[in-house]
């Protein structure tokens, strides 16, 4: 008989959807170009962020200016995407011509890794056990008799290492700003998990670029 005790560790992938938020009072019909400001990231894992975030700012059929451009102008005049005053931010959508600013910043990073599991097999084994009974008779005559005296039980038990990887975690946030006031229009933050931190972070991008396109269209709409 053998029983099988066998430990696991159970990875749950976050799948939330992105949490977003709209400005009510914007018009987004003005919305026509799109500046992506290089994002704050805490590793050089995530250096070109913004890419990602482009990219599907790009595949949900926005117009998005070069972000070179935008880091050309950040030098030449001396600014910082850090800390976007009103002044700022209309100087950026003065020379390069859009309307909104997407910065953004990661929030939180767990790199993958690996771990050890084991699984531990235990075995019992079984052998019967017999008495031997010695009699003799009335002629002296020695005999055996051999009776049934139960199981005797062995266990042993095995133990088996097996790597896991325990995914990647990446927090962003990402916001929307108005060039002329420096307002946050739009912001949507997202936590996903994947095979890497960037795998992570592509996945967070497509659904806080998904959640942008679906509540700008519903805000079109409302001011038609």
């Amino acid at each position: 008989m053998k029983k099988f005790l066998l430990f696991t560790l159970t990875v749950i992938l976050i799948s939330c959807a992105p949490k977003s938020y709209i400005s009510k009072t914007y018009n987004f019909n003005n919305m026509k170009r799109i500046g992506v400001l290089p994002f704050n990231t805490p590793t050089e894992t995530f250096s070109g962020a913004e890419n990602l975030f482009t990219k599907y700012l790009i595949k949900y059929g926005y117009t998005v200016v070069e972000r070179a451009q935008i880091e050309q102008v950040l030098e030449e005049q001396d600014l910082t995407s850090k800390y976007l005053s009103p002044n700022v931010t209309r100087q950026i959508g003065k020379i390069l011509g859009v309307d909104v600013l997407l910065v953004g910043e990661i929030t939180s990073y767990l790199p993958e890794q690996k771990t050890m599991l084991y699984r531990v097999t235990k075995n019992t084994s079984s052998t019967p056990v017999y008495n031997t009974q010695i009699t003799r008779n009335n002629e002296g005559e020695v005999k055996f008799r051999q009776t049934y005296g139960g199981q005797d039980f062995r266990h042993s038990k095995e133990v088996t290492p097996t790597e896991y990887t325990i995914y990647a975690q990446v927090g962003v946030v990402a916001k929307m700003l108005d060039v002329n006031t420096a307002e946050v229009i739009w912001v949507g933050d997202d936590t996903k998990e994947g095979i890497s931190g960037l795998d992570a972070l592509d996945s967070s991008a497509k659904g806080i670029i998904k959640s942008f396109d679906k509540q700008v269209k519903k805000a079109k709409e409302r001011a038609l």
